[in-house]
């Protein structure tokens, strides 16, 4: 294929993906969900699931020759996605307690799902672990499966909704943050373990994201003010300052992604540390927001789905696991976010709706899968499983949210 024709193809690819995106992305927001929840039931769509089992010689000439393409750009959206949403957060405004109270969410919502998961591997563990993988090994992949969360879907909910300036938003948020972050390094525990036999790779991450946090707030942050001072001189955000903001996204992605946290963790954090400088974190929007939420990530859904086949999961000999790991994935996540935050004081509603919100698995448990499908931790049919998890767990989000919320005032 000549360099023309893989343009042509990409471009075309591009534009499926675009159109299927925006299309079931507006009727999830006709039924009062958000659009993202149908941008990612899209991308599930455009793979074997539908179109390639309908209409299998476009899926190939769409999708045969772009996927690498597709991963890159897609993944390059997420990343600067999370940057924004790192730039609208601001948690130097959080009191000591709700801090406390997402520490203690973080535990419990990690180590429930976490223990779910390993049950769920010892009870299917024949059924379902591919020959070659230890009962170990198995536990602490669907372990660390059930424990992730979405937090970019999360995000990206919360920004639709305009909840992340709420209380219960702030909350939910920075739990969700440190939820995904020890389950990121519990993944490249195991992802070493898979490879080599060894934790390695698990020490490896947990201390370079220590170094990166510090690299980012102690070097970065003060050349950001610098930078934010020649921009307050010159009274507009330029182009040489739009690069440097562009280049320094990319590094923190690459690097994160290095080190074993994925490039999402990278964008976000550097988020984090940009000024609070009107002109700045406006302008920043301005220039990205709409080529990344229209164009960038739905590419990102699109890429995860052609890898995913819900077909398979129902027949006779899978039903049984799919319906218990589901109930499971649903269940240790939403039962003991909403005790804990109704013993921390809030009402009912308040824990419930908490809980609707972080029980969405979304792209990450996406990730999850497509990692463990990788290493050769997991067959197709766990992979279609974790994927039914991630679909079905984040469409419940915003109605239990809603019912649970019904006249209920935000406190900002």
């Amino acid at each position: 294929m000549t360099n023309l024709e893989l343009f042509i193809h990409v471009a075309c690819a591009m534009a499926v993906i675009i159109f299927m995106a925006r299309l079931v992305g507006s009727m999830m927001v006709y039924i009062n969900q958000p659009r993202v929840v149908g941008e990612m039931i899209a991308g599930v769509l455009l793979g074997p699931t539908l179109f390639s089992t309908i209409l299998p010689e476009v899926t190939t000439y769409l999708f045969a020759d772009t996927k690498p393409i597709i991963y890159f750009v897609g993944n390059l959206g997420l990343s600067f996605y999370m940057f924004m949403v790192g730039m609208d957060i601001d948690f130097s405004k959080v009191d000591k307690s709700i801090r406390k109270q997402a520490t203690i969410l973080s535990i419990v919502a990690t180590i429930i799902p976490f223990l779910m998961g390993c049950l769920a591997a010892y009870m299917f563990y024949d059924q379902l672990a591919l020959p070659n993988i230890s009962f170990l090994v198995f536990a602490i992949f669907l372990g660390t499966a059930l424990s992730i969360m979405a937090f970019p879907m999360l995000a990206r909910i919360l920004d639709e909704k305009k909840l992340i300036q709420t209380k219960l938003g702030s909350l939910a948020l920075l739990s969700a943050s440190g939820q995904d972050v020890v389950t990121w390094i519990l993944l490249a525990f195991i992802s070493s373990l898979a490879a080599t036999g060894l934790f390695t790779q698990g020490f490896i991450t947990l201390g370079g994201a220590v170094v990166f946090i510090f690299i980012i707030f102690l070097v970065a942050k003060p050349l950001l003010n610098l930078l934010v001072k020649d921009i307050q001189k010159k009274g507009e955000l330029n182009q040489t300052h739009f690069a440097i903001i562009i280049i320094s996204v990319l590094l923190a992605a690459i690097i994160t992604d290095k080190i074993g946290l994925y490039s999402v963790f990278g964008g976000f954090i550097f988020g984090l540390a940009i000024p609070r400088e009107k002109i700045l974190i406006d302008t920043l929007k301005n220039k990205i927001q709409d080529i990344v939420v229209v164009m960038l990530l739905p590419l990102f859904f699109a890429f995860s789905g052609l890898k995913t086949n819900f077909l398979q999961i129902f027949t006779a000999s899978m039903i049984v696991p799919t319906i218990v790991i589901v109930l499971f994935a649903f269940a240790c996540k939403y039962i003991p976010v909403l005790f804990t935050m109704k013993f921390s004081g809030y009402s009912w509603r308040e824990s419930s709706a908490t809980a609707g919100l972080m029980n969405a698995r979304g792209l990450m448990e996406l990730i999850v899968a497509s990692i463990g499908l990788e290493y050769n931790i997991i067959d197709a049919n766990t992979f279609s499983i974790l994927v039914l998890i991630a679909v079905t767990t984040t469409l419940a989000a915003m109605p239990i949210y809603n019912w649970s919320m019904k006249g209920v005032e935000l406190k900002e």
